[in-house]
């Protein structure tokens, strides 16, 4: 069953984003109105956070809890799932093998006369967590051998290289609190970039600031959707 976030955390949520949108919201409106404009930006900003609480709440709050499992507790899984692969002494053991580090957990793979199927278990078992394959000094082309095969199990942009490392990234889902959040945090600066931009060519033609604060959120919401993201 999915964890929600829960009302209150959704509620706080809200009222963070409302803040920062009505903020640069407050910017724009101040800076082409000047002097004349601080009362109507001050109003706005105000109700952004008002109306942000209430529409975003009930979406923010229904949303799916996001965070990385415990380290320690996907250790001990991986070593008990692995632990069939162990070789005695002087060969691959999952508990010397296998460790936490960071927000995930490594397996080194020196020692281990099986590598291959060893990561292909270790895949099977942490499809949630940051999984980093550490291989030997003495055999430099089991890197090489490995990365085409992780590439066609979790995909090249799930994989970070390193010299001696292939690091396994979990896979970033994105849902609807996800995409709001991202829009509210990056289409008002741009739109607030847009307006101020299209305000200096002509500041006599208000209908240029609506024009550059419309092509600063379609700006966002091209970033934001963006499938190499």
């Amino acid at each position: 069953m999915e964890e929600k976030v829960g009302f209150r955390k959704g509620l706080s949520a809200a009222i963070v984003l409302g803040l920062y949108s009505g903020f640069m919201l407050a910017v724009a409106i101040a800076m082409v109105l000047g002097n004349d404009g601080l009362m109507t930006a001050a109003f706005l900003w105000g109700l952004t956070i008002v109306l942000c609480a209430l529409i975003l709440t009930p979406i923010l709050a229904f949303g799916r809890k996001r965070g990385l499992p415990e380290t320690d507790a996907t250790v001990k899984m991986l070593r008990e799932g692995l632990s069939e692969f162990n070789e005695g002494i002087g060969g691959w053991r999952a508990l010397s093998h296998v460790r936490g580090e960071g927000m995930g957990a490594s397996v080194s793979l020196s020692h281990a006369s099986n590598p291959l199927t060893i990561i292909e278990k270790a895949l099977q078992l942490t499809a949630d967590c940051k999984l980093i394959f550490r291989f030997p000094k003495n055999d430099p082309s089991l890197r090489d051998r490995t990365l085409p095969i992780l590439e066609e199990k979790v995909g090249a942009s799930r994989i970070q290289r390193r010299t001696k490392s292939l690091t396994v990234v979990p896979e970033v889902i994105i849902d609807r609190s996800v995409i709001i959040t991202r829009m509210m945090m990056l289409c008002p600066p741009l739109m607030v970039a847009g307006s101020i931009a299209f305000y200096s060519v002509s500041p006599d033609q208000p209908f240029l600031t609506i024009l550059g604060a419309l092509a600063g959120a379609i700006l966002g919401m091209m970033i934001i959707t963006n499938k190499g993201r």
